[in-house]
């Protein structure tokens, strides 16, 4: 029943042992924490982020755990927040496609402040994350995708996440946990709304915070309704037309980090990435002449229709929300990186023109099939001919090899023998007592 759920969860969140854990989760886990570092190195000087780190840090408080950007420590809840601000702010940080969202920006700073505070192992680590990202998944693909045409699943589901891996670090209890979880389910949110705004990344660190306060709340003897998640007047039913609970009806080992959870190769919303994979492929099969094309034209799926199709160039986060520009600078620069949204480039003529041609609206076909994230791209030239390519879902996903590429690119701005010190002290954290080598990185940033 529904409002047995709940309490479920927490005894699978609590009962999780090492050995039950497969080999490939707690692997690709490690890759997971190195692709989040990149993405907080990349996001440390964000206006948003230094904005965060100024107000929350202001007050000063207990010396817990490490902000970025600080060299200093704070309260852990702090600590959480602003990290989690910092690691999502660049927008490539990784994610799932059916859970719709990031499961890594709300675990990551919340694993990394309470494992610093508490001097956790490597083991504890990795296994809290692995818990906190099947906690995610599941419940992100229970409410969507009918919840994300107001919620911000990062921000709302997350902070179950958040919680579920604060849970397992500080070692609560199974009623302790229940109760976390139950508190969750009131701090819970995070608006669609907010995309395109500094607020997108608050949302992410309002639920790293949030979660690490629901597991202290618990922890000191605060209760939560054990049917506030999945009850009649809980957060399933409020933020969703979920009907039913498939996700939660196996609850004996963390498995759903699958094929499903990806890594970001391209610096802008996960719901550009489907029409720039058909737009690269296009690229690489026809090389056609940028300058003869008429216009372009994107059939996609409904969600990326509404957030996405217009063209939008006032600064960074508007335009990672575009794809009209970022089809554009995916055209002109062959890619969709972090230096293609600086302020120069984003009202660079050559980009506004080719952007200005390009179309984007709604397949019924490929609505039908979100949350496969289907695109049909159409390439009209001035000599008549056309260029078409299709993908029936997106391919973002990037080998282990790729991922430290990309690690090393983005830490180009730090200490380089402490990038690759730091890179194989995780590909071997499972092993360590503590975290120290990953806070001391922290430190340089």
């Amino acid at each position: 029943m529904r409002k047995d759920v709940q309490k479920k969860l927490a005894d699978f969140i609590v009962d999780c042992r090492d050995e039950s854990i497969a080999e490939r989760l707690m692997t690709d886990m490690k890759y997971r924490v190195i692709d989040w570092l990149g993405c907080a190195v990349a996001g440390v000087h964000y206006p948003q982020s230094d904005i965060a780190r100024r107000v929350f840090t202001g007050s000063g408080g207990l010396e817990e755990a490490t902000v970025i950007g600080t060299g200093a420590r704070y309260p852990a809840a702090m600590a959480a927040m602003v990290n989690g601000v910092i690691g999502h702010v660049s927008e490539l940080d990784d994610g799932h496609r059916k859970a719709i969202g990031h499961p890594g920006s709300v675990t990551l700073p919340v694993a990394l402040a309470l494992g610093e505070s508490l001097n956790v192992s490597g083991q504890a680590f990795l296994k809290a994350l692995i818990i906190g990202y099947d906690v995610y998944i599941r419940l992100g693909q229970t409410v969507n995708p009918s919840h994300y045409a107001y919620w911000h699943t990062t921000g709302t589901c997350g902070t179950f996440a958040a919680t579920a891996t604060a849970a397992s670090l500080m070692q609560l209890t199974p009623e302790q946990t229940c109760n976390a979880l139950g508190i969750s389910a009131t701090l819970a949110s995070g608006l669609v709304a907010s995309f395109g705004s500094h607020a997108k990344a608050l949302n992410v660190g309002h639920a790293c915070q949030n979660g690490v306060y629901a597991a202290l709340l618990a922890k000191e003897g605060f209760t939560g309704s054990p049917s506030a998640m999945m009850g009649e007047k809980g957060y399933v039913m409020a933020t969703s037309d979920a009907e039913s609970l498939p996700y939660f009806d196996r609850l004996s080992a963390p498995e759903l980090l699958s094929d499903t959870a990806f890594y970001k190769v391209y610096a802008s919303c996960g719901h550009t990435n489907s029409p720039l994979d058909a737009i690269f492929s296009l690229i690489k099969e026809y090389a056609p002449d940028v300058k003869k094309i008429i216009s372009i034209k994107v059939e996609t799926y409904r969600i990326s229709v509404s957030l996405t199709a217009v063209l939008k160039v006032k600064n960074e986060d508007e335009a990672k929300f575009s794809l009209p520009y970022c089809m554009a600078v995916a055209m002109l620069f062959g890619q969709v990186s972090l230096a293609e949204f600086q302020p120069e480039v984003l009202q660079a003529p050559d980009v506004l023109e080719l952007a200005k041609k390009i179309e984007v609206v709604e397949s019924e076909q490929a609505t039908a099939r979100f949350p496969k994230r289907q695109a049909h791209v159409t390439v009209f030239m001035e000599d008549g001919q056309v260029y078409q390519c299709e993908v029936m879902d997106s391919t973002d996903v990037a080998d282990f090899a790729m991922l430290e590429k990309k690690f090393l690119n983005l830490t180009n701005n730090v200490d380089r023998q402490a990038s690759e010190e730091v890179l194989v002290f995780i590909k071997q954290m499972d092993k360590s007592a503590g975290i120290v080598p990953l806070l001391s990185y922290l430190r340089k940033i």
